[in-house]
């Protein structure tokens, strides 16, 4: 069995056909799936999808790349956050210099707001980092020994991999392994050692090889693990086995 660790089930065209998309990932022994909020109306519509498909959680949150116009919706998060057991994580959250959509300043308070209200619910953060690597080792740095983080969708260098490992961070790797102009990438996929690793789709984006330019959905994490196999030189069974012991133990503190 294998699971997604980030997919975006209330975008669309995900959310259109959830069922079959439900049953394309069953087809492919993924057992379960944690779906992301991205703003306050994407992490309601989380709750709800949650509420309805056991094998489904959610993590909530406002995205970096949102958090200029939104500041005063990061409260709200710990109100939907109590209505669900399911709920176990808040994220997506983090810095993104890269599109400058919001103010540095703004994303790091809501950074910092993500991070207290997981410390004081006892669940993980859902970090998103781009252009911003000094930035997020000095949150995480000041934070880690109060909660964990798992950096989602690694696109970084070795470096920044190294460091953020140093502070006991998870890194989760994408289709974006898949790409040919990946080549760095893999190196970093090859480094991290599979203990602290996890993967995704981060669908209905970034769809792996051989399906770039369609739309991305959680059964091709299978695609990942795949590739996850090939570039560390292991089995595809030792990838999937680790890598859902690895999302229990993180989420879930299930050391088996």
């Amino acid at each position: 069995m294998i699971i997604d660790s980030h997919c975006h089930l209330d975008y669309e065209p995900l959310i259109n056909d959830i069922n079959q998309v439900l049953l394309n990932a069953k087809n492919n022994n993924i057992s379960h799936l944690l779906t992301i909020g991205t703003g306050l109306d994407s992490s309601k519509k989380v709750y709800e999808i949650v509420e309805k498909y056991e094998n489904i959680y959610g993590s909530i949150g406002i995205h970096p790349n949102s958090t200029t116009n939104n500041l005063a919706d990061l409260n709200e998060l710990l109100t939907i956050k109590k209505k669900s057991k399911k709920i176990i994580a808040f994220g997506e959250t983090g810095l993104d210099y890269f599109y400058k959509r919001s103010e540095k300043k703004d994303q790091l308070y809501s950074f910092e707001k993500h991070i207290e209200l997981a410390i004081s619910e006892i669940v993980p953060i859902i970090v998103h980092t781009r252009d911003a690597d000094e930035d997020t080792l000095a949150v995480i740095k000041s934070h880690h020994l109060k909660t964990k983080f798992l950096i989602h969708c690694f696109t970084g260098g070795l470096e920044f991999a190294k460091k953020l490992l140093d502070l006991g961070c998870f890194i989760s790797f994408s289709g974006i392994i898949t790409f040919k102009k990946s080549s760095d990438l893999r190196n970093v996929v090859k480094y991290v050692p599979i203990e602290k690793m996890l993967i995704e789709t981060d669908s209905p984006y970034l769809s792996p090889d051989p399906f770039r330019g369609k739309s991305n959905e959680p059964a091709n994490v299978k695609i990942v693990a795949e590739n996850v196999a090939l570039i560390k030189d292991i089995s595809f069974e030792a990838v999937a086995n680790i890598t859902t012991r690895n999302f229990k133990n993180f989420f879930f503190n299930e050391k088996n």
